[in-house]
């Protein structure tokens, strides 16, 4: 098992976004009011869960080690000056017997020019991230690099695995780049083949919160292009120019513009708080990547209008991923999760009448409830009268919304 890099160590990274303590401003007793916009000379005294979110260097996704940014073109042989079109990229499985194998499910690349004739050309960082190991091997160095991303909303970690560079360009605790040049591959000694070999290994959980920065993390091999092929394009929210953040275990919905924090607004959440929205009926709040997909203003009728307060603001559950999960568990149709996936790549509101239920928004209450966490809902999150026409105001249809848990 290998150690991700101390938490601590990304918070020193994400301290650029401006954020203020949110315990500063909680509710005074009595009758509540809507919470304030933040004043400028606001200051940070604790970092917030939520600021890793906004860490600058989260990966914006993921291309491959040689050649283009899509693992093709030509290269020249070093040695002939003559070019060559393309790479082989043959999947490696872990192997017990010696040899120039990670020891984990892998991929070597090579020129097809054959033989060494890929010698010398460039090895680039997969994305952005911290050079957390660097060591000799047969066929050149090993190199180690860690990076953080957002998936869905949640924070993930992967390691990349480069075997046979030379040229090293990197030292440990470096912060590289996307496509950032690392080394060369490099010319191999002997029967050791020249030859790249990449491997990725994810963190089989979401990375450890801010309270648990010290807590182990198995790490699990997975096909390295395969999974650049499906991260490509990844959420970086400091870089949005509006992102609205809703941390379930904070009760705390906040919204930054260009990565400053300029509002937050106490929530309440479902009668079953923990973990995320599986089916309907199952009370709990949606976690994951959502956009604002309805609005309206009440009063609202039926038995329940009263607990939909002043307004109501939809989001757009259940999303892509929510339906592969659901797919993949066999609890919807592929046509129902086809269905589902189409309205999220154009941001329209996704069909509801599915296993996975719908209708999830944000609202008021019948009454505006008390200070300290409230677990009152079906699903949706619960403001307070002021602090949703507030909210109202901001939210625009469109607007992106991440749901922490």
């Amino acid at each position: 098992m290998r150690f991700l890099l101390p938490l601590r160590f990304w918070i020193l990274w994400s301290l650029g976004a401006a954020l203020v303590n949110a315990s500063e401003h909680a509710p005074s007793p009595g009758a509540p009011a809507a919470t304030p916009p933040l004043a400028a000379t606001d200051v940070l005294h604790e970092v917030p869960r939520v600021s890793l979110l906004l860490d600058s260097t989260l990966c914006d996704g993921f291309d491959f080690p040689v050649g283009d940014v899509n693992g093709k073109g030509t290269y020249r042989d070093k040695a002939t000056r003559r070019y060559h079109q393309g790479w082989n990229v043959v999947p490696e499985e872990p192997s017990a017997h010696e040899g120039p194998q990670l020891g984990i499910t892998s991929e070597t690349w090579n020129g097809k020019g054959g033989g060494a004739t890929d010698a010398g050309q460039p090895v680039h960082a997969i994305a952005s991230g911290v050079v957390s190991v660097i060591s000799d091997s047969p066929g050149g160095q090993v190199l180690e690099i860690e990076h953080r991303f957002l998936e869905n909303g949640m924070l993930r970690t992967v390691t990349s695995v480069y075997r046979g560079v030379g040229e090293c360009r990197a030292k440990v605790g470096d912060l590289v780049k996307r496509r950032q040049r690392i080394g060369v591959i490099a010319k191999a000694e002997g029967d050791t083949p020249t030859q790249l070999i990449l491997g990725i290994q994810l963190a089989d959980a979401p990375a450890a919160p801010a309270e648990a920065p010290n807590t182990p993390s198995a790490l699990v091999s997975v096909t390295p292009s395969t999974f650049i092929r499906d991260h490509r394009k990844l959420l970086v929210p400091v870089r949005e120019p509006e992102v609205f953040i809703a941390m379930k275990r904070d009760y705390r919905l906040y919204l930054f513009r260009k990565g400053k924090l300029v509002r937050f607004f106490p929530i309440a959440l479902s009668q079953d708080p923990i973990g995320p929205k599986r089916r309907e009926g199952d009370n709990r709040t949606p976690e994951g990547e959502y956009r604002i997909s309805q609005k309206a203003k009440g009063p609202f009728e039926g038995e329940y209008g009263e607990y939909l307060g002043k307004a109501w603001i939809r989001i757009s559950y259940p999303n892509a991923n929510d339906a592969r999960t659901a797919l993949a568990e066999g609890r919807i149709t592929a046509s129902q999760c086809a269905a589902i996936v189409s309205a999220t790549n154009v941001r329209k509101m996704p069909p509801a009448k599915t296993s996975l239920g719908g209708g999830v928004g944000i609202h008021g209450w019948a009454s505006d409830w008390p200070d300290g966490p409230q677990d009152l809902t079906w699903g949706c999150l619960s403001l307070r009268h002021a602090d949703l026409m507030a909210l109202y105001d901001l939210m625009k249809e469109g607007s992106l919304i991440l749901m922490h848990p």
